[in-house]
């Protein structure tokens, strides 16, 4: 098995490394982020460089994990119509929030979320794309891909 790190990963250690490390983990039914921390603890493990040690550096990173989250799970709930996410990250360079109102007002903020989400059902399509259950919906994709594409 050959293994590779998505592109646009920051890790610094090695692909097959790694993947050797969850698949031995995974083997043995125990590949579980807690595993892994704990195998990456000692600092000559293979996979030590890609956790941040520093407690301070880390609860930071976790705290603003945390806001994160708080951010992607506020929906905004308007009478008779679907509950709706409220923020999207619409420019990964920049990591800023905003309304999905004021997102929507702008047609250059409404192409950027389109593309972000087509990014996103790309990835989901490559990601389950062994479940030959979800062609119709990968054929959605692509049509829709097609569509955006022609506009």
């Amino acid at each position: 098995m050959v293994y590779k790190f998505k592109p646009g990963s920051r890790l610094k250690s090695d692909p097959q490394t790694a993947g050797e490390i969850c698949a031995e983990l995974a083997a043995n039914d125990n590949l579980t982020a807690k595993a892994l921390v704990d195998m990456s603890r000692p600092p000559d493990a293979p996979l030590h460089r890609d956790f941040e040690w520093n407690d301070t550096v880390a609860a930071e990173r976790y705290r603003e994990d945390q806001a994160r989250y708080i951010i992607r799970c506020i929906i905004k709930v308007e009478e008779e119509q679907a509950p709706v996410r409220a923020f999207f990250n619409i420019d990964r360079a920049e990591p800023e929030y905003k309304r999905i109102d004021l997102i929507l007002k702008s047609e250059d903020d409404t192409a950027k979320l389109l593309k972000t989400a087509m990014l996103e059902l790309q990835a989901i399509r490559k990601k389950y794309s062994q479940l030959k259950q979800l062609a119709p919906v990968f054929n959605a994709i692509d049509q829709m891909t097609f569509d955006a594409a022609a506009s």
